[in-house]
């Protein structure tokens, strides 16, 4: 099977089998019986249409299938891969890992290949394990419990004597699965796969890695050097980009070559969109965003091993680009208002330098007058004033005096410089002048949006707050979905807004700095001192807190006023300050949001109509999927910011795998941080604390390297009523690189985690797998949740920590990592985002006869707005109790719910062809038909205005 099938199956449930034997052979039936048993298993059940056709093939056919199939299924949960963690009988692990430290610290110091066992004093017991050369007893370190070196931890090389041949036992997972998914017949995949590619491309946001991934692979599969099948508007311009710089690269020596080139050359409105396509072409983001320059030294930096260089993130080499792509380049960049091309250019000076050198452009400057100016810009080139490039200088300031600013320079030369429109903005805003600053930014209207809360503020009174409100208003039409839901939901209580109190903030910070100068201390110690501490009678010195000690935690601390920012990359990061705003009046805040839902619901009547709608009020605290190209390819598909519920499940189990890569060697670390209900830490549980609490938490040891092709596998479990009665609130796990290789550079690396049904058994289970998701981007660390112990509610926040030097435990980023999960946990829960009632309340307002909100007691409101939706959801029953009072046996219906349960639960009746179902989890199973939030957002981009 070829990518593109692998994609279907993973994307939508579709298998293309060949037609059928004639006559169908006689054990098909009894035989896919088997094989759907298999897949159950797995979480996957076969459609009817699917069961037929397979029970039909031959068995060499048949099996062929069947291998893929259950490959696909194991691939999406991570159970492709043999998951072997350092102590096989996981997890009975040692009860007593001081101990089991102070022996390995032992024998690694003193132990000699010539003398007898140092521990058990047995002689001819010891010998040297390849490749790390300790020297380890069979007998203390019993070889039928460990999988790699029980000193270092590194996997030993396959004709080592110390570790048995064992076979790698699959038990049969017999766990109920936790959701089920269906694999379809399709007989037509290239259409299916040509409307999976539109579906991606007509997304509103950047698309994902991994979604880019497959859009690729699609594209290959159904039009790999043609543009003609895009849609008139693609709104997002990363992802045009990419498909632009696919077709010209595909088409480069083919006689279309031209058109497409003409075609790629009509998308473009500006030279971001130019820098992004040959970006992508090159290989490199289309957002533009380079790599982290590394910063040198930081913590641990002496423990780097000398053999062991840094590895980093390298940006792409710009591929040398056809004659005829520089030209259109050129001749794009030269039509473009010189002072607008010189501003964006310098949003991006690194990236467009670079393509400045295979653009050449001084070489064209009569050709191309204003291109050689916008790049002269960007350089400070100076150059005779009676140039050719002088001259083009010259008439491009005389052109815009505001904007070019021409220099004159000793010896006769000159040059230019930009004045920026954000600079024009500035000005307006230093003078306090807010309906200048709106005036300004009409003309970009994104820009107005995203400052539309500073310009409130600005506003002195009520008649220059209307002139703001009829400035968003006016340009609310040529905005984005995602920029309009984001302002409007970033108001909520802002009108309630209390700044913090300077004074208190600045003693908290002293306050904060001392206990981090302890808890700094205290790392420096740890776990590993303790053991040693204890194993030679010795007692830990005291620890006294310095007056006036730097702060070591940065952000106001937990519970104040703040703000949570989420600067831009290729990775989730996040920055908090104290809050300084003041409130903004009520009236100012409702009519900013009437403006987004009447403009949204307007797009959204443009679209096909439904009978009835029903929204799960519940879906007001899950917040609508935003910044998805910062997303990790996860399983589950939860937003950023969502709750799921664990139910009475009494274990979590954490897993993490990965495989060294062909030039380093690769140590990840699976930890687990532990905080109290304050958000004070509690400990933590490690390679260095195998166990919290005694049974609370238990880790599967420490695996240090990962060749392929077993790699290494780690677990940690979680037990929530041990956490509870240790006085644990909070959980939140993170995945560190040790010796600091960043994620972007594995080849193979993936974490999650599953709900083990029966006790603490150490199988794998795909059928218990609750989420996996792909370890990616130039970053270290990962913090994928929180999890509040005790009610079960687990928060998705995907957050990366920026880290330095080498060695990077939780021990360090502890205080850290509680400091941003307590920031992230209150930033989501305190519903500044766009939720899915948002969404589904835009469209089942607009394009509904009847909407209903059903709450959790199984009762339903009827809403006739969207304002509407919002004060049903905030109640706690309604005055319905069914959800088809009109009669209809079966209406076309938009469900938005949580889940397939909720969905049955909510929609008792049958529903007719064409019902569209927004889940948080699983799938709505037939007659419905799954639509995903990023696909209600894409049907709310607004028209192409004609000029």
């Amino acid at each position: 099977m070829d990518a593109l099938a692998t994609v279907l199956l993973r994307r939508a449930g579709l298998v293309a089998p060949p037609a059928p034997e004639v006559p169908a052979p006689a054990d098909g039936d009894a035989w896919v019986g088997a094989f759907e048993a298999d897949l159950a298993a797995r979480g996957w059940l076969l459609a009817p249409a699917l069961r037929r056709r397979l029970a039909g093939l031959d068995a060499g056919a048949r099996l062929r299938w069947a291998d893929w199939m259950c490959a696909v299924a194991d691939e999406t949960v991570g159970a492709d891969r043999d998951h072997v963690p350092l102590f096989r009988d996981f997890p009975d692990t040692p009860a007593d890992p001081e101990r089991l430290f102070v022996e390995r610290l032992i024998v690694h110091l003193l132990q000699d290949d010539a003398a007898p066992c140092i521990l058990c004093g047995t002689d001819g017991s010891v010998h040297p394990l390849d490749p790390c050369g300790h020297i380890v007893c069979a007998a203390c370190f019993d070889p039928q419990r460990y999988s790699a070196c029980p000193i270092c931890g590194r996997r030993l090389a396959s004709g080592d004597a110390y570790l048995p041949v064992v076979a790698l036992e699959r038990k049969p997972a017999d766990g109920t699965p936790l959701r089920l998914r269906r694999m379809a017949l399709t007989e037509d995949p290239a259409a299916d796969a040509a409307r999976l590619r539109d579906d991606l491309v007509a997304r509103p946001a950047a698309l994902a890695t991994a979604d880019l991934a497959d859009l690729r692979t699609l594209v290959a599969a159904t039009a790999p050097d043609r543009l003609d099948w895009l849609p008139a508007t693609v709104p997002a311009r990363e992802t045009l980009a990419c498909v632009l710089a696919w077709a010209l690269h595909a088409g480069a020596l083919l006689p279309s070559y031209a058109d497409v080139l003409a075609a790629a050359v009509a998308r473009w409105g500006t030279v971001t969109d130019v820098a992004r396509t040959l970006w992508a072409y090159s290989g490199g983001d289309p957002g533009l965003i380079l790599p982290r320059r590394p910063q040198p030294g930081g913590p641990n930096e002496a423990w780097r091993p000398v053999h062991e260089p840094r590895v980093t993130v390298a940006p792409p080499r710009v591929r040398a680009l056809p004659r005829p792509l520089r030209r259109a380049v050129l001749a794009f960049v030269d039509g473009l208002d010189c002072a607008t091309a010189a501003e964006d250019v310098a949003r991006h000076p690194t990236v467009w330098k670079r393509l400045a050198e295979r653009l050449h452009p001084y070489e064209t400057v009569t050709a191309h007058p204003g291109a050689a100016v916008v790049f002269a810009a960007l350089r400070g080139t100076r150059t005779p004033a009676g140039s050719a490039l002088g001259r083009a200088m010259a008439a491009a300031s005389a052109a815009r005096p505001g904007r070019i600013v021409l220099d004159a320079h000793a010896g006769g030369t000159v040059s230019v410089r930009v004045r920026t429109f954000a600079a024009l903005v500035e000005d307006a805003v230093e003078r306090g002048d807010a309906a200048a600053a709106a005036g300004l930014l009409g003309q970009r209207p994104g820009d107005l949006w995203r400052r539309v809360d500073h310009l409130l503020r600005l506003a002195g009174d009520d008649d220059t707050r209307r002139v703001v409100l009829e400035a968003a208003a006016r340009t609310a039409p040529r905005v984005a979905p995602g920029v309009l839901a984001s302002a409007a939901a970033e108001l909520t209580g802002r009108d309630a807004t209390v700044a913090v109190d300077e004074e208190v903030a600045a003693v908290e910070g002293q306050a904060a700095g001392s206990v981090a100068a302890i808890a700094a201390s205290a790392r420096e110690v740890g776990a590993v001192g303790d053991a040693v501490r204890r194993a030679l009678g010795l007692r830990r010195p005291p620890v006294v807190a310095t007056p006036g000690a730097p702060r070591r935690l940065r952000g106001p601390a937990p519970g104040t006023p703040r703000r949570t920012f989420f600067p831009k990359g290729d990775i989730v990061r996040t920055w908090t300050e104290p809050e300084r705003r003041g409130a903004l009046p009520a009236g100012a805040i409702d009519a900013i949001r009437s403006t987004v839902d009447d403009e949204l619901a307007a797009r959204a009547a443009r679209l096909e109509r439904f009978d009835v709608a029903v929204l799960d009020a519940a879906l007001a605290g899950v917040p609508a999927p935003t910044r998805e190209r910062a997303g990790t390819g996860q399983l589950a598909g939860w937003p950023r910011g969502s709750l799921r519920a664990l139910g009475d499940a009494p274990t979590l189990r954490l897993f993490l795998h990965w495989v060294d890569t062909e030039q380093a060697r690769v140590d990840l670390d699976l930890s687990c941080a532990f905080y109290d209900e304050a958000w004070a830490p509690m400990g933590h549980c490690d390679y260095t604390r195998l166990r919290f609490a005694k049974d609370a938490a238990i880790h599967s040891g420490d695996l240090t390297s990962a060749p392929p092709p077993l790699g290494a596998t780690e677990y940690l479990d979680l037990d929530r009523a041990r956490l509870r009665a240790a006085g644990v609130t909070w959980a939140v796990p993170v995945v560190l690189s040790y010796n600091d290789v960043p994620f972007e550079a594995l080849t193979a690396a993936f974490a999650g985690f599953s709900l083990p049904q029966h006790g603490r058994s150490g199988a794998f289970d795909p059928a218990r797998v609750l989420q996996r998701f792909a370890l990616r981007g130039d970053a270290k660390s990962l913090a994928p949740l929180v999890c509040n112990v005790h009610t079960g509610d687990v928060m998705w926040i995907e957050a990366s920590l920026t880290t330095r030097g080498y060695g990077h435990n939780v021990g360090q980023t502890g205080p850290r990592l509680g400091r941003v999960a307590a920031d992230l946990w209150e930033h989501f829960a305190a519903g500044n985002r766009a939720t899915l009632l948002d969404v589904a309340a835009w469209h089942a307002a607009a394009r509904s006869d009847r909407v209903l909100v059903a709450h959790a007691d199984g009762t339903f409101t009827p809403a006739s707005s969207v304002a509407a939706v919002r004060a049903a959801a905030a109640r706690p029953s309604g005055t319905e109790t069914t959800a088809v009072a009109d009669g209809r046996p079966a209406p076309r219906a938009f469900a938005a719910v949580g889940d397939a349960d909720r969905l049955a639960a909510t929609m008792g009746g049958e529903v007719g062809a064409g019902s569209l179902a927004l889940l948080v989890d699983g799938e709505p199973g037939e007659p419905w038909t799954q639509v995903a939030a990023a696909d209600l957002m894409a049907g709310l981009v607004p028209l192409p205005i004609a000029v």
